[in-house]
C-alpha cells in the first residue's frame, strides 16, 4: 500500500485527485460532503481567506494499492492554536470542512479499510510529530466510529443533527405531528387566505439567476444580524458585533453555501414566495436517498404566516412524490422547529487520536 501526500496551495492542486476521488465518493456511506465537488468548494473557501495561510496548511493523503485508490484523508493542519471566544481551533490535524458547513465529516472510501486508515494516520504522525488528530462531526453509525470505538479512542459527544425519516405516506407523516403543530399549520393557511397572500413554494436545482442568489444571501445576512443582536451586557454586545462583522463579510464575499447554490449539480433550492416576494428559502444537497438541508432562512416581515414551518412542512410532503427520498435531513443544530417537524436526533462524535 502506498501513501501519497498532496500539498494543496490552490484549488487546481486537487485536479490530479479527481478521478480517484470520484470513484471512492460513490461508497454507500459517503454523503454529499465527501464528494469531490464539495471538497473543491471547501478548498476554495478556505484558501480564499488569506489569514488562513499564516496558521494552517491544506494537505490530502491518498492510500492506494497500485492504481487502485482505497482511502482519501483531506486535512487542514493548524500549525498554531486559533481557539478563542468566537471561532477557530486548537493546534492539530483536522478533516477538511472544520469550521465550515460540512455537517457529516469522514475520510473518503468505497469500503472502509482499517489498514489504509492506520497507514494514513501513521504518515500524518510522521509528518507532523506532536500534533493531535482531531476528528469532529463523525456520525455514530459510521464505520470509522465503529473502528475507533474498537480501539478505545478517546471520544466525546460533539453535536446532534435532526432528520425526518420517510413514513409509509405523506398522510402518515402529517398525522405523526402533534395536534398543536397541525393546528398551527391550518391557522397559517387561514391567515394567508384572510390577508389575500398568494403563497407557493418553488423547487429548483442550482441557482443561475444572480439577482435571485443575491436576494437569498442578503436574506441570510439579515437573519444573522437579527439573531446576533439578541444579547445583553457589554461583553455579549461586543461579542455579537464581532460575530456580525465576520459572518456578514463571509456571506457576501467567501461563502461556500452561496458558491454551492450556484455551482453544485446536487443543489436543491426551495423558494418560499408570498405575493411574489421571497419570504424565505431552504437550501440543500441531494443524495440518492436523502436531501440534506444546509440552510433554512425566512424574512421576518412575513413572520405572522410562519413561512419557515409552512415551507418546511410543504417541502417534506412534496418529497413523498419521489419514492427514492427516504429522509429530509435538517443537519446540525437543535432549533425547535426541527423537533416540531418530526426531526429525530442523530448523534455526532469527536475523536482525538
Amino acid at each position: 500500500m502506498q501513501i501519497t501526500k498532496y500539498e494543496i496551495k490552490a484549488e487546481k492542486d486537487l485536479e490530479p485527485l479527481e478521478s480517484y476521488w470520484k470513484k471512492l465518493e460513490k461508497g454507500m456511506e459517503m454523503t454529499a460532503f465527501q464528494t469531490f465537488l464539495w471538497q473543491r468548494l471547501l478548498t476554495r473557501e478556505w484558501l480564499g481567506w488569506k489569514l488562513h495561510a499564516l496558521y494552517s496548511r491544506v494537505v490530502v493523503y491518498v492510500a492506494a494499492d497500485g492504481r487502485k485508490p482505497i482511502m482519501i484523508f483531506p486535512a487542514i493542519i493548524y500549525k498554531i492554536s486559533t481557539k478563542n471566544r468566537w471561532f477557530g481551533a486548537k493546534k492539530g490535524v483536522y478533516l477538511m470542512g472544520q469550521g465550515s458547513y460540512s455537517d457529516y465529516m469522514n475520510v473518503i472510501f468505497s469500503r472502509f479499510s482499517p489498514a489504509a486508515f492506520e497507514a494514513i494516520v501513521g504518515e500524518i504522525k510522521k509528518d507532523f510529530p506532536g500534533y493531535r488528530i482531531i476528528l469532529t462531526s463523525i456520525r455514530h453509525d459510521a464505520a470509522l466510529t465503529e473502528y475507533l470505538n474498537s480501539k478505545n479512542t478517546p471520544r466525546k459527544d460533539f453535536e446532534v443533527t435532526l432528520t425526518v425519516r420517510r413514513m409509509e405516506s405523506a398522510e402518515a407523516y402529517q398525522a405523526s405531528l402533534s395536534k398543536n403543530t397541525r393546528a398551527h399549520l391550518r391557522k397559517d393557511l387561514n391567515r394567508m387566505e384572510r390577508d389575500q397572500i398568494d403563497y407557493r413554494i418553488q423547487v429548483l436545482g442550482a441557482v443561475k439567476d444572480e439577482n435571485l442568489l443575491k436576494k437569498m444571501v442578503d436574506l441570510h445576512v439579515q437573519r444573522i444580524l437579527i439573531k446576533n443582536t439578541k444579547t445583553k451586557g457589554i461583553l455579549h454586545i461586543l461579542s455579537a458585533e464581532v460575530k456580525k462583522a465576520y459572518k456578514k463579510y463571509r456571506d457576501l464575499h467567501n461563502n461556500i453555501v452561496a458558491m454551492s447554490m450556484k455551482e453544485n449539480e446536487r443543489s436543491v433550492t426551495i423558494l418560499i414566495w408570498m405575493n411574489n416576494e421571497l419570504a424565505g428559502y431552504q437550501y440543500g444537497l441531494r443524495e440518492k436517498h436523502a436531501i440534506r438541508l444546509l440552510q433554512t432562512c425566512f424574512d421576518g416581515k412575513f413572520a405572522k404566516y410562519s413561512p419557515l414551518i409552512r415551507g418546511v412542512f410543504d417541502f417534506i410532503v412534496k418529497s413523498y412524490e419521489d419514492p427514492e427520498i427516504q429522509e429530509v435531513d435538517f443537519l446540525r443544530g437543535s432549533e425547535e422547529f426541527k423537533y416540531t417537524m418530526g426531526g429525530q436526533e442523530v448523534q455526532l462524535y469527536e475523536f482525538e487520536l
